[in-house]
């Protein structure tokens, strides 16, 4: 009897509670449209910068973009507008996916969208300083569906690309990422089909570049 009341008042050691995995946050259709938005500031914070950089038209490297955006030589056949087009939007979306598949992936995407920003602003000033207003406007007419057709599928994969990013972050350091596998088939899914959207518009953007230099029609 006495041992079973000394053993009451000893204090009880304590008990080791299983580890918890802590749940990470779901990826949403929400998540998506939000990293999408954050993405499409950021391109903006870098345009706004590029036209400052090529307001003078001085840099060499303007004076080029503005003589090769405004003056193409005459004859170009629409396959080579076509392939010029669309290799550009291809390395466009070759790099996002790229970054999906890189721990880094969602600060390099930052990075890709800020630095196309900056270039496109840059042509855009170069352009205007260079011949004016109105090759300014053709620019625009020759290169709108293009670039914006594929800046929007690029921000269409980097929802994608952001979730396949963070699931590898968390692989790295040790916790569960179970829907890797999954996250990277939908990603490359979903290059496919921004491939083959970017596709036509680097073909209309090409018409309307052969159009405008004359090679159509002669």
């Amino acid at each position: 009897m006495r041992a079973a009341q000394t053993a009451l008042r000893r204090p009880g050691l304590p008990m080791l509670r299983p580890a918890v995995e802590r749940p990470h946050r779901e990826h949403t259709p929400q998540t998506e449209s939000g990293a999408a938005l954050a993405f499409g500031v950021i391109f903006l914070a870098g345009y706004l910068p590029g036209i400052w950089l090529g307001r003078s038209g001085t840099a060499p490297l303007g004076q080029q973009l503005a003589a090769y955006y405004t003056s193409r030589p005459e004859g170009t056949s629409l396959a080579a507008a076509f392939g010029a087009q669309l290799a550009v939007n291809l390395l466009q979306l070759i790099l996002v996916l790229l970054c999906g598949f890189c721990v880094w992936g969602v600060g390099l995407l930052a990075l890709l969208f800020a630095a196309r920003g900056l270039f496109l602003g840059f042509c855009a000033a170069s352009v205007a300083t260079q011949s004016g207003a109105s090759a300014l406007l053709r620019y625009r007419l020759d290169t709108l569906l293009s670039d914006v057709g594929t800046l929007l599928l690029c921000l269409w994969l980097a929802g994608w690309a952001v979730r396949l990013a963070m699931e590898l972050f968390r692989a790295v350091r040790g916790r569960a990422a179970r829907e890797t596998p999954g996250t990277a088939r939908r990603l490359a899914v979903r290059f496919a089909a921004a491939l083959a959207l970017s596709a036509a518009f680097a073909a209309v953007g090409a018409v309307l570049a052969v159009i405008r230099i004359g090679g159509v029609g002669r």
